[in-house]
C-alpha cells in the first residue's frame, strides 16, 4: 500500500482506505473498552462486598429511591407544563394525578383478572402437567425406533424431574402464598412511602439538583453537570422505550392469547411483557412458556400460540422498536448479549433487565472521558493535507 504516488503527490484512495480501516479498529476497541469496564467494575464491586451493602442500603432507603426514580420519570412532564407557564406545584399536582390514576385503573381492573386466572391454571395445573407427561411419553415412544440411543433412560429422567417439579410446587404452595402476600403487604406500605416522598421531590427537582451540584468544586461544575444530564438523558430513553415497547407486547400478545382460547390469556401476556424487558433472548421465554401451556391445551393451541409469538415478535422488530426506539440509546448488538451475560451471571434475570440502562449508563460515562482526556485521538491526514 503506498501512500503516496511516484510524483510525491498524496494517493486520496489509499489514505481514505487506511482512515476507515482505523476507524472501525478503534470502533471495535471502544465496544471492548465498554465491556472490559462493566465487567471490571462488576467483579470489583462483588469481590469488595458493594452489592451487599448497596442492596442493605436500598431495602432501607427504599422509600426514597422509588420516590426519586418516579420523579425522575415525571420531571420532564412537569417542565414542560412549567415552561407553558404552569405553576411547577400545579403542574406536579396534574402530572401525579394522572400517573396515579393510570396505577389505580392497572390495579382495579388487571391485577383481579390475572389473580382470577392464576387461581384456575393452579386448579387445572395437575391436568396441565399430565397432559404435558403424555406429550413427552409419545414423543419418545415414536424414537424407540432409533436403535443406536437408549430414549427410555431420557424419558424417565425428564419424566422423573417433572413429577418431583409438580411434587414440591404443591408442597411448598402454601408457604409460598403466605410469603407472597407478606412481601405485596411490605411493598404496598413502602411503595405509598415512595409516592409521598416523590411528590416532594418532583415539586422541587430543579433546585435539589442546583444544590447537590454545590457539592462539586466550581471549576468543574459545568461538566458534571452536562455529564449528569446526558446519563439522565440517555438512560431515561432506553428505559421509557424499553417500557414502551414491553407494554405494546402485553396488549398484543394477551389480545392473541385470548382470541386462539389459550388459558390465562392475560397472566401469559403479562409474562411475555416482563420477559420482553431483557433484550433478544426474553420474548422467547415468555413465548416458549406460555407455548408449553397451549399443547397441553392441545396441539392446534399450542401452535396457535407459537404462532401468535412470532407475530408479535415481528412486529416489535419490525414496526414498534423502530417507531418506538428510533431516538433511545444505539448500543453494538454485541454489547448487549456481553452485558446480558455478564448481568446475569452476577444478578440473575433482575440483572439482565438491568443490563440495557446500566451499560447505556457507562457507555456515557465513557464517552465523557473520553471527550475530556481527548483518548483516541484521531488525526486526519486527508484533512490535513489538503488543507496545505
Amino acid at each position: 500500500m503506498k501512500l503516496f504516488k511516484n510524483n510525491d503527490k498524496l494517493n486520496i484512495e489509499e489514505v481514505n482506505e487506511v482512515v476507515s480501516l482505523s476507524k472501525k479498529i478503534l470502533h471495535l476497541f471502544y465496544i471492548a473498552m465498554v465491556i472490559a469496564m462493566v465487567l471490571i467494575v462488576t467483579i470489583i464491586a462483588r469481590e469488595w462486598g458493594v452489592w451487599k451493602f448497596l442492596l442493605s442500603l436500598l431495602s432501607v432507603l427504599a422509600p426514597f429511591f422509588i420516590g426519586f426514580i418516579i420523579a425522575w420519570l415525571l420531571n420532564p412532564v412537569v417542565t414542560k407544563l412549567e415552561n407553558k407557564k404552569i405553576p411547577r406545584v400545579l403542574g406536579t399536582i396534574i402530572v401525579y394525578a394522572i400517573f396515579l390514576l393510570a396505577v389505580v385503573l392497572f390495579v382495579r381492573f388487571l391485577i383481579p383478572t390475572i389473580y382470577t386466572q392464576i387461581e384456575a391454571l393452579i386448579k387445572n395445573l395437575p391436568e396441565i402437567f399430565g397432559e404435558i407427561e403424555n406429550i413427552i411419553t409419545n414423543l419418545f415412544n415414536r424414537l424407540n425406533g432409533f436403535d443406536s440411543f437408549d430414549f427410555n433412560a431420557t424419558r424417565d429422567s425428564i419424566l422423573s424431574t417433572l413429577t418431583n417439579t409438580v411434587n414440591n410446587f404443591f408442597t411448598s404452595l402454601p408457604t409460598l402464598l403466605v410469603n407472597i402476600v407478606g412481601t405485596l403487604f411490605s411493598s404496598l406500605v413502602t411503595i405509598t412511602f415512595g409516592l409521598v416522598i416523590g411528590v416532594y421531590i418532583l415539586m422541587d427537582f430543579n433546585a435539589i439538583y442546583s444544590h447537590l451540584l454545590k457539592f462539586v468544586p466550581k471549576k468543574n461544575r459545568f461538566e458534571i453537570s452536562l455529564l449528569i444530564t446526558n446519563i439522565s438523558t440517555e438512560v431515561r430513553k432506553s428505559v421509557n422505550g424499553t417500557f414502551l415497547v414491553a407494554l405494546m407486547v402485553f396488549v398484543c400478545d394477551s389480545f392473541g392469547f385470548w382470541i386462539i382460547g389459550l388459558q390465562a390469556p392475560l397472566l401469559f401476556g403479562l409474562l411475555c411483557g416482563i420477559t420482553d424487558l431483557i433484550p433478544y433472548i426474553g420474548p422467547y421465554i415468555g413465548g416458549i412458556i406460555a407455548a408449553i401451556i397451549g399443547f397441553s391445551q392441545g396441539p392446534i393451541v399450542g401452535v396457535m400460540t407459537i404462532i401468535v409469538a412470532l407475530v408479535v415478535q415481528l412486529l416489535e422488530n419490525n414496526i414498534l422498536q423502530p417507531i418506538i426506539m428510533s431516538k433511545t440509546t444505539k448500543l453494538h448488538p454485541v454489547t448487549i448479549i456481553v452485558g446480558l451475560l455478564i448481568f446475569e451471571h452476577f444478578f440473575g434475570i433482575i440483572g439482565m433487565i438491568l443490563a440495557t440502562p446500566c451499560i447505556a449508563l457507562a457507555k456515557v460515562v465513557w464517552k465523557f472521558f473520553k471527550e475530556k482526556y481527548n483518548l483516541f485521538h484521531e488525526n486526519n491526514i486527508l484533512t490535513d493535507e489538503l488543507g496545505k
